[in-house]
């Protein structure tokens, strides 16, 4: 990939013959992108660079700020945990005292319950129920909305993607973290929509955009929403 040093900025640039505008952003780990028309030289784009450098740092701020996330879990009584956007207390309780009989996680009356003898593996608990619930929950939306984008992916899948959202294979296969189905419900669908959008155009193209636009044409405020909060919604 083209890499423009500016000052203490490494600045990554992403060419493409389709495209007409300039496009500078942030990734979600923090590094900076400009995406530019093919034919710009490169002291074009160190020159709008430079004039965007403010708000750089002060994205570059901001960013390290959310990242940074919550602190790790403990899993002690009166931690909160997220679910489809809404945070739950966890209450840690003795074996025989978990609702219903279950040997796991429970969700239940605004709380969570976890047995004592199992917090040593909490976050591998959570885990596996966070991604169980995933796949219900998206499997459903996905259900909804395919016919929508007239898109129909080949597999769907539920993984760590690390600091991805979601993936779509030229294969036509969609992935999504786990980490998901924490989100607010009109998040998770924008994500559905997404990646559905993938199965049409594999990059993200002005092809890509405007297909996006058409589907949800607030995807802006989506995305702007996902670069400020989405990392405090974790584990």
């Amino acid at each position: 990939n083209e890499r423009l040093r500016v000052d203490n900025l490494t600045v990554e640039v992403r060419r493409s013959v389709r495209r007409l505008s300039v496009d500078l952003t942030i990734d979600r780990d923090g590094g900076v992108v400009i995406a530019v028309p093919d034919h710009l030289k490169e002291s074009e784009i160190e020159k709008i660079v430079r004039g965007k450098q403010m708000w750089i740092y002060t994205a570059l701020g901001r960013k390290e700020t959310t990242r940074k996330g919550p602190p790790p879990k403990e899993f002690v009584s009166g931690e909160g945990f997220f679910y489809l956007g809404r945070k739950y207390r966890l209450k840690v309780v003795r074996d025989d005292a978990v609702t219903n009989g279950s040997a796991g996680l429970v969700l239940k009356d605004d709380r969570f319950y976890l047995p004592q003898a199992m917090t040593a593996k909490g976050r591998d608990i959570f885990l596996q129920w966070y991604s169980e619930r995933a796949a219900e929950w998206i499997g459903r939306r996905m259900k909804a909305m395919k016919g929508r984008l007239a898109a129909e992916p080949t597999a769907i899948g539920i993984r760590d993607l690390g600091f991805r959202w979601g993936s779509c294979t030229h294969a036509g296969k969609i992935f999504f973290h786990w980490r998901t189905v924490l989100l607010p419900p009109e998040r998770i669908d924008y994500l559905v929509m997404h990646e559905l959008v993938h199965i049409h155009e594999h990059n993200h193209s002005p092809a890509f955009y405007e297909r996006l636009r058409r589907a949800s044409s607030d995807y802006k405020q989506h995305e702007d929403w996902f670069r400020r909060f989405g990392d405090l919604y974790s584990l």
